[in-house]
């Protein structure tokens, strides 16, 4: 894997965070292969996916339901990749916070989460042909 690869890919990663971060749905879809797939494990004592969204409408309105929170903010403290030609494979660490008002009580619902990644590059950048996102665990933390 060359330097530019790398960079590709972290910044691909990075850039997901960030659209997430504004629950922008279609700048997250734009992210992904037109077959692509948003997978998610909430659950982690299961094996089965908790929802699976595939192609780039499915995956702009998952995203864009996380506006439902007051504020979000994903922290990538690891990523890793490989490539294969124009295919390549990932895992990245993040802290995901999720901040809800209710009453003017806030609360921050962190999820400590595992991706997994396939990507794909065609004739343009490197694209998610598959998502994995594996919550490993979560806490809940008052906010002031």
């Amino acid at each position: 894997m060359t330097a530019g690869e790398r960079r590709e890919l972290h910044e691909l990663v990075e850039r997901y965070a960030q659209a997430v971060d504004r629950a922008d749905g279609n700048a997250v879809a734009d992210l992904f292969t037109e077959d692509g797939v948003l997978a998610t494990w909430m659950d982690p004592t299961t094996g089965k996916p908790t929802g699976e969204n595939e192609g780039r409408a499915a995956v702009a309105k998952a995203v864009s339901g996380l506006s439902r929170y007051a504020a979000t903010h994903h922290t990538i403290s690891s990523h890793s990749s490989t490539v294969d030609g124009a295919h390549a494979t990932g895992e990245t660490l993040c802290t995901a916070h999720h901040v809800t008002d209710k009453d003017g009580r806030k609360s921050d619902r962190v999820l400590y989460i595992r991706y997994l990644d396939t990507f794909a590059r065609t004739s343009g950048p490197w694209l998610f042909m598959r998502r994995e996102v594996h919550v490993q665990w979560a806490s809940t933390l008052p906010v002031d």
